[in-house]
């Protein structure tokens, strides 16, 4: 099969002056080994914790909300336990990427302040 992953992206500000605007039509792409793994987590602060996302080999297309009404939280790597953030989502934040294909690759999260809730899917490239 071909073309099992579509994603669209939008993205506008204005901000007195300064302005910006920019939509990408749906693009397609193939997912070379089916399935995937998302739910909701809780993350919590202070320590980073992995994404559970058991039985996905090579992660592929991601998507992540913070569904807390409060606090922001980091998705990130851990290199030699240290935590590197590469995303941070606000109360209420999506965010759609592509993983970096790393076969056994492990994604993590840090809540600030206090845990949060995060709603994932990381698909299998």
């Amino acid at each position: 099969m071909a073309n099992e992953i579509t994603v669209s992206v939008s993205l506008s500000v204005i901000n007195g002056d300064a302005s910006f605007s920019r939509k990408v039509s749906a693009q397609q792409y193939d997912q070379t080994a089916s399935g995937g793994r998302g739910g909701i987590q809780e993350i919590g602060f202070g320590a980073h914790e992995a994404i559970l996302v058991t039985d996905v080999t090579t992660e592929g297309w991601c998507y992540f909300r913070n569904i807390d009404a409060t606090n922001f939280v980091q998705i990130g790597i851990d290199v030699a336990a240290t935590f590197y953030p590469i995303i941070r989502l606000e109360p209420g934040e999506p965010a759609i990427f592509r993983a970096s294909q790393v076969a056994g690759a492990t994604l993590y999260g840090q809540a600030d302040t206090g845990a949060v809730k995060i709603e994932y899917r990381v698909n299998e490239d």
